[in-house]
Parts: C-alpha cells; sequence; structure tokens
C-alpha cells in the first residue's frame, strides 16, 4: 500500500507490539505481541506467531491498573519476569527476524514505558540498552496513521476498541490484555491493507457522522455518498440559504 511507502519501507517483518504499564511509574507489567511477515506491499502474509509474557515492576502496580487489566502483585509474583529477562524473551521470540521488522503500536505510550523501565533497571546490560533502542527506533505509531483517515466524531483520535468497530473487525478476547490488544491492532491493520472496500465504507460512515463537515455542505456530501448528483448550482443554493 502506498501510503503506508515511507513508514515502512525496506519493512519485510511486523511486530505489533501492547504493552501494560503501572499506574503512577509507568513501567512494564505486561508484553504482548505479534509478529508476522509481510510482502512488497506491506501486507501481512502467511501465519502470525503470538508472544505473551509479564513483567516484575520496581514500582506499585496501582488499583486502577489492576482493576482494568486483572494484573496484580499476586500475578506477577508467580509469573512475571525481570524487565531484562522479559526483553531476552522478546528478543528470542523475534529471532532472525530481528532484521527488516518494524515494531507497530497504538499511540506512543508504549515506547515511553519501555524508556521508563529501562531507567529503573539496576546496571541495565549492554544487551537491554541495544534492544530498548532498537524497539523504539524502528517504532511507528501506526494508531497516528490510522487517524489520518478515521477519527470520532469530533475529529479526535478514537481508541483502539473504537477502530476495531470502523472496521467491522470483532474483539479477539477482553481489552487491556496485551496480547489481545496487539492481536486487535495485527487484524485492523490487515484489514486496512487488504479489504480497500471495508476502508472506504468506514470512511463514508465516518463523514457522515463527523460533526467537523461544515454544516451548509454537509448535506451535498451525504448525498454524494447515497450515489446521488451534486452540482455547482447545487453548492451554491445551499450557501445562498445558508448566508441568507
Amino acid at each position: 500500500m502506498k501510503l503506508l511507502g515511507k513508514l515502512l519501507e525496506n519493512c519485510r517483518h511486523l511486530l505489533f507490539l501492547d504493552l501494560e504499564g503501572t499506574q503512577f511509574g509507568h513501567e512494564v507489567i505486561a508484553v504482548g505481541a505479534v509478529l508476522v511477515d509481510c510482502n512488497e506491499n506491506y501486507v501481512p502474509v502467511g501465519e502470525p506467531a503470538f508472544f505473551k509474557c509479564y513483567v516484575k515492576p520496581k514500582t506499585k502496580i496501582g488499583t486502577v491498573v489492576t482493576t482494568m487489566t486483572g494484573i496484580d502483585e499476586d500475578l506477577l509474583g508467580k509469573e512475571g519476569f525481570s524487565f531484562e529477562e522479559a526483553m531476552q524473551k522478546l528478543n528470542d521470540f523475534l529471532g532472525a527476524k530481528a532484521n527488516k521488522v518494524k515494531v507497530l503500536t497504538y499511540g506512543n505510550q508504549d515506547a515511553h514505558m519501555l524508556f521508563c523501565s529501562y531507567n529503573l533497571t539496576d546496571q541495565p546490560s549492554l544487551f537491554l540498552k541495544n534492544f530498548v533502542h532498537y524497539l523504539t527506533r524502528n517504532n511507528v505509531d501506526i494508531g497516528t496513521f490510522f487517524s489520518r483517515y478515521l477519527r470520532g466524531k469530533k475529529n479526535e483520535m478514537v481508541s483502539l476498541t473504537h477502530m476495531r468497530e470502523f472496521f467491522e473487525i470483532p474483539p479477539s478476547g477482553d481489552a487491556h490484555d496485551p496480547l489481545v490488544d496487539a492481536t486487535d491492532l495485527y487484524n485492523i491493520y490487515r484489514a486496512f491493507t487488504s479489504d480497500k472496500e471495508l476502508i472506504k465504507r468506514s470512511y463514508k460512515k465516518l463523514i457522515i457522522r463527523s460533526q467537523i463537515v461544515p454544516q451548509p455542505i454537509k448535506p451535498l456530501v451525504v448525498n454524494l455518498i447515497d450515489g446521488k448528483t451534486v452540482t455547482p448550482d447545487d453548492l451554491e443554493r445551499v450557501l445562498t440559504l445558508y448566508f441568507d
């Protein structure tokens, strides 16, 4: 897809990454990722691989985060790894595909959490330093890219859940599970790059719902979407009535 060319130039693999973090320290407490190959048009090909692990933070999780995610101190005590161990596991998951990969996230908060965890790591290794910089250097905020074409009623960037609904994609599980959110992001991206009719249909719905289309001409836009003919005289007429 030409629209993605500058963002994903020379990319051959895509890592859809989602992180959950602590309430106040913004440390990583869970990692979810989907890894898939892509063709020269950046469309996913083949079967994706899935990754998930928990991470023990230095700071408290926070009750709001626990309520949203179900992640608590007991779970992390039993299943969590240190941040460096978790990053080593993610690196192993990437394997040889670490070359020519782009790391796709929904927003820029994930990169921020990586740096927060790194900065709180006691005596971080050279591997950890290089790997965190590798992830952030190859990070593409695909949510901001999507928002060029699909936004909320007041022109705001919508949540991952609302973006998924735009694309008429059923949820892959409960929200705020990092692997579920990474999988949803993968499914949204796959739809965006594979189904142009779906994109156009969703974009038309957005135009009709949008509150930023100038009200005098919105009926004309709706008529166009409905397949009706609109002429310059129609525009003159609605503007004359509006400013009368």
